[in-house]
Parts: structure tokens; C-alpha cells; sequence
């Protein structure tokens, strides 16, 4: 019995097939579904969402992960392995981040005996990728299923800096609260302001709080999130909207 995650940009449907598949080659997988409501071809977020959940997943799980908006054309489809998980997914840097955290990594490009038979110019994730964890989660080895490559697709979540009164970094994830999520590491927050402080983000000023319910109701505030990152939030609210943010742009906090 084997524990696979899923996550894609799909909302629904599309991954019962690709379930489908996998049932049909294994017995009683344990089926996790971290998300499929990441943002349409949005690689980044999926990239966080791995990184931060598949490190408390234990030895053997499966992480099949599908945002894709290069499917059908010349990119890879590759089997990460790092300490005894399995990513599975396509060759765009979304896999790197989560494997790299849980320790070094081994790359194989999938071959073509691992594949449907008849593989679509657009569902790779139920042709390629469902097959391939299925054959994991038979008892396969990644060396069965691909061959090892040295040169890979790899997605950075950027660096954040700090000035006196200053600190800078990017926007990596917004949940579905409107949390906004930043690449800002939870140190580098601490070293900067001292908790009840007011800060200023995007002309906003907020308050430095080690919690939601700590500020009043509709409060802007910057916390240190579950994550270990700076997170921009509202009590009660919608920081992403309050602040007009979208994507993964640049942002600065200042004193």
C-alpha cells in the first residue's frame, strides 16, 4: 500500500483519471490530494505548495504533481528521487524545490515503454504521469521506468534582502484566505522589527503581530506564517485584494 500525492492546476475532473489509471496498475494506493486549485499554469505556487508540505510525507510516498503549460511540446517528463520519495511530474523546475528539501536529488527521464499506449498532445498527466506512479507504486524502480539525466529544469523562489529600514522579496504564494505568502525567511523578519511594531507594505501600514487574532478585525498585519516566511495578512479578511496583489511580484516592507 502506497501513499501518492496529486497536485495540478486542474480543479477537477482530470484527476479522476489520472486515479483511474493508477488503480488499475496497484492495489489500494492511499490517494492524497494536496491541491488542485493552483492558479492555471501557475508554476511557482505549485513549486511552494510541494516544498512546503512533501518534507512530512514518510519514506516511499509518491508526489505526482502536474502544472504543465508546456505539455505536448519538446520538455521532458522526469522521476525526482530524493531520500526514498518520488516526484513525479513534468521538466519545468516544479518538482526541484520540495525534492532538494528533503535531500540530494537524482533525476531520470521517463521512457517511452512507461507511457500509455496511446499518449494525447495534451494530458500527460493521465498518460504519462499516472502510469509512472503507478509503476512506483507496484514496486518499481525509477532506473526501470527512465534513464538518469544530468541537466534538468530548476525554479528559484528568489532572494530576499534587508536594509536598515528596509526589507525586499517576492511574492510566492497566496493562499485561499489572501494570506500573502513571500519569500521573506522568518529570521530575517525577526532581525528587523520588534513584535507590536508598525510597518508600511505597499503605503499599507500594519502591525508586526504573532497572530491573526492579536490585531483588531480588518487589521493589516505582517506575521511569521506557518510556513517560516513573512506573511502579509488581514484579521478577518482578504490581504491579497486590500493590497491589489496578484501573481509573484516584488515586495518591500519598510519601518
Amino acid at each position: 500500500m502506497k501513499i501518492i500525492t496529486l497536485t495540478t492546476d486542474f480543479k477537477d475532473l482530470y484527476p479522476a483519471s489520472m486515479k483511474a489509471v493508477i488503480l488499475n496498475m496497484c492495489e489500494d494506493p492511499i490517494f492524497i490530494d494536496l491541491t488542485h486549485d493552483i492558479k492555471q499554469g501557475d508554476i511557482l505556487s505549485a513549486a511552494f505548495a510541494l516544498y512546503t508540505t512533501t518534507h512530512f510525507f514518510p519514506s516511499g510516498t509518491i508526489h505526482l504533481a502536474v502544472v504543465d503549460p508546456g505539455v505536448g511540446t519538446s520538455r521532458k517528463a522526469i522521476i525526482v528521487r530524493a531520500a526514498n520519495q518520488y516526484f513525479v511530474g513534468p521538466d519545468n523546475g516544479l518538482l526541484i524545490p520540495a525534492a532538494r528539501r528533503i535531500g540530494d536529488i537524482e533525476v531520470f527521464e521517463i521512457g517511452e515503454k512507461a507511457m500509455l499506449d496511446r499518449v494525447s498532445n495534451t494530458f500527460h498527466g493521465r498518460d504519462i504521469f499516472a502510469p509512472v506512479a503507478g509503476l512506483l507504486a507496484s514496486g518499481h524502480e525509477a532506473e526501470d521506468i527512465g534513464q538518469p539525466i544530468e541537466a534538468f529544469e530548476e525554479i528559484s523562489f528568489g532572494e530576499a534582502n534587508a536594509a536598515v529600514d528596509k526589507l525586499y522579496g517576492r511574492v510566492l504564494y497566496i493562499d485561499s484566505f489572501g494570506n500573502v505568502i513571500t519569500n521573506i525567511p522568518a529570521k530575517m523578519l525577526e532581525d528587523f522589527a520588534k513584535p507590536a511594531e508598525k510597518l508600511v507594505v505597499q503605503g499599507n501600514v500594519a502591525s508586526y503581530s504573532p497572530t491573526y487574532g492579536k490585531v483588531q478585525k480588518d487589521e493589516l498585519l505582517i506575521l511569521t506564517g506557518s510556513h517560516d516566511f513573512l506573511e502579509i495578512a488581514v484579521n478577518g479578511g482578504n490581504a491579497a485584494q486590500r493590497l491589489n496583489i496578484t501573481g509573484h511580484p516584488e515586495i518591500w516592507i519598510e519601518k
